[in-house]
């Protein structure tokens, strides 16, 4: 890795991709699409207060070095920029997973890896030890269940600036083409055979019982593996519905809207997934996890587990707006 001076003179890196060498070899090389990131720019540079006036307010930024030309996709850019018809423009949407402990939802558990989400393998056992050593069913999902506990990502504006309303969506999100109506989701194909999502009959808002109870359903189906990818090396990629994210800010309700939502103003989507592990991961635990390990032992715990981590990345199919889901894909092996 290594970093272009841009602190003078405008520099243009380019290289080839390996697809693209592959058909500059054959003769039909031909440029038809781009893309733009910015993963090296930290905004929060931008100096409002700087002594030589406004036209300095952004030199820290347009000084920053900027990261040498990657021929791997993923290696160049990780956050790619978005396209926007709109010029006033002052709020980008983000996705965010909602750790609420909703009904029917995983949260981490703050003892076992506050950042994890628990896949359990559902033979020898797994669920049920986990639900011992872990205290509730919320600390995991198990493989391949079209009901039960699943992890809820949402999509939205996460700012204090703009409240949560139905004509605030409609202004700021639906009138600037940033709400995804469908997500990517990218796995690894190694541990990992399908991805679950949202089936029909899923809804999610905190307006049926009008006083901003939370009302979550969401029946999941197997998602059908699309060909889109991320270039990342043994990484497959499915696509899962994003319904509309029916939690409004109201002021006379009970409940506050942020007691359901983990996104603070205008919310577009979401989305509710889980996964299928492939039905024989023996070797890959061996090879790229940990095997016979008391896992739990901090309470007391003498079970033994296998398990490995994997990362999940979610990627809104509109807006382009991505998060990394870490999961934890863990079987039980033995009492002691």
């Amino acid at each position: 890795m290594g970093f272009l001076d841009n602190s003078g003179d405008i520099i243009l890196d380019a290289v080839l991709t390996d697809v693209g060498r592959k058909r500059m070899a054959q003769g039909n090389f031909k440029i038809t699409k781009f893309a733009i990131g910015d993963d090296e720019i930290d905004y929060g540079l931008y100096n409002k207060a700087h002594a030589s006036g406004s036209a300095y307010y952004d030199l820290q930024i347009l000084q920053t070095p900027v990261m040498e030309a990657f021929t791997q996709t993923n290696a160049g850019i990780n956050y790619g920029l978005l396209t926007v018809t709109a010029t006033d423009l002052l709020y980008l949407p983000v996705l965010d997973i909602n750790d609420k402990g909703l009904n029917n939802t995983v949260v981490p558990n703050a003892t076992y890896g506050k950042d994890l989400y628990y896949i359990a393998d559902p033979t020898a056992d797994t669920p049920t030890n986990l639900t011992t050593d872990l205290g509730e069913t919320k600390y995991y999902a198990i493989s391949n269940a079209t009901t039960g506990p699943a992890i809820l990502i949402e999509a939205g504006l996460n700012t204090t600036d703009l409240k949560g309303t139905a004509a605030n969506r409609t202004t700021y999100l639906l009138n600037s083409n940033l709400v995804d109506n469908y997500f990517y989701v990218y796995y690894d194909n190694r541990f990992i055979s399908t991805i679950l999502g949202p089936g029909q009959g899923t809804v999610f808002n905190n307006t049926t019982e009008g006083d901003g109870t939370a009302k979550l359903e969401h029946p999941l189906i197997r998602a059908a593996p699309i060909s889109t990818d991320m270039q990342l090396e043994n990484y497959s990629a499915a696509r899962i519905a994003g319904p509309v994210n029916g939690v409004l800010y109201n002021a006379s309700d009970a409940t506050a809207d942020t007691a359901t939502s983990v996104i603070t103003g205008p919310r577009s989507s979401f989305t509710v997934l889980n996964v299928s592990i492939n039905p024989n991961l023996a070797t890959e635990y061996s090879k790229y996890g940990t095997t016979d390990s008391q896992v739990f032992s901090a309470g007391g715990s003498t079970k033994r587990y296998d398990y490995l981590d994997t990362i999940l990345y979610v990627q809104g199919a509109r807006t382009g707006i991505q998060i990394q889901v870490p999961l934890r894909i863990i079987k039980y092996k033995s009492a002691s």
